[in-house]
């Protein structure tokens, strides 16, 4: 009966599971972990063995059948031009290790973007952005036209790193809702305008901001695999049930017995 059970259970899983896997054919896994071999080494300095696996990158990507079932041309792309930066940058040797580094960086969020579901990796700079913009607002409020310029800029760089990683995510209205926020501030007659509609407008841009981070560390749970825990909870317990119905009726057979042989 315990085997019978087991055996119901695997079956139950591998019924959910296979169709996912089916649908799964490309490894998008190796990619990512090929994108992030490739960011580790320009780290390391190591830049002709980080443009080699930027080359074997590009061989596997080619791979990939562009359709809504694997990659829309958008997402394509998207990962072939931040691709292609980063295959040039670091091939340059009078562009230094930090914005090599950089590069390769948004190459791999990018990557990251389209393999994790939940939290991908491009949402763990909120901390450094959040705070960066924090400090955009003080020297607004401060007056500090020259302090806000240079944070500004660091912002922007900040943000670009992660910029192939939203339009991934999100869809184009909500990455153009950004785009049209970040022109209004780049605009030479936001600093003429007065300092509180300055706030304002800042502090609109800022929930927009928190807005795309909040979205991407919602994990819900995938209705498939809810099934799956429900259905496999249900089998086993009803095998519970049958283990306890089973031993109560050897016990009640055990006690007729007891009585019979009394008499």
């Amino acid at each position: 009966m315990k085997k019978w059970i087991v055996a119901l259970i695997i079956g139950m899983v591998l019924i959910h599971i296979k169709p996912a896997l089916a649908e799964e054919t490309y490894d998008w896994e190796s990619l990512n972990q090929i994108s992030d071999s490739a960011l580790q080494l320009a780290k390391q300095e190591r830049f002709s063995e980080s443009a080699q696996l930027l080359e074997y990158f590009a061989v596997k990507f080619e791979e990939i059948p562009i359709d809504r079932e694997y990659i829309s041309l958008d997402h394509f792309r998207t990962i072939t031009s931040t691709h292609k930066n980063a295959k040039d940058i670091i091939q340059d040797e009078k562009i230094s290790t930090d914005e090599k580094v950089r590069s390769l960086t948004k190459f791999r969020l990018v990557v990251d973007a389209m393999v994790s579901e939940h939290q991908p990796l491009w949402g763990s700079m909120e901390s450094s952005i959040m705070e960066t913009f924090s400090q955009m607002k003080s020297d607004v409020e401060e007056g500090d036209n020259q302090s806000f310029q240079h944070d500004w800029n660091q912002f922007l760089a900040l943000y670009e790193v992660i910029y192939p990683s939203i339009q991934v995510d999100f869809d184009s209205q909500r990455v153009k809702k950004m785009d049209a926020h970040i022109s209004v501030v780049e605009d030479r007659l936001f600093q003429e305008i007065p300092e509180t509609s300055r706030v304002k407008q800042l502090a609109i841009m800022e929930e927009e901001l928190k807005a795309l981070f909040e979205r991407v560390k919602e994990d819900e749970a995938d209705p498939s695999l809810l099934w799956v825990i429900i259905s496999t909870g249900g089998v086993i317990l009803l095998s519970l049930s049958y283990s306890g119905w089973r031993k109560y009726r050897g016990e009640k057979e055990k006690q007729a017995k007891r009585e019979n042989n009394n008499q």
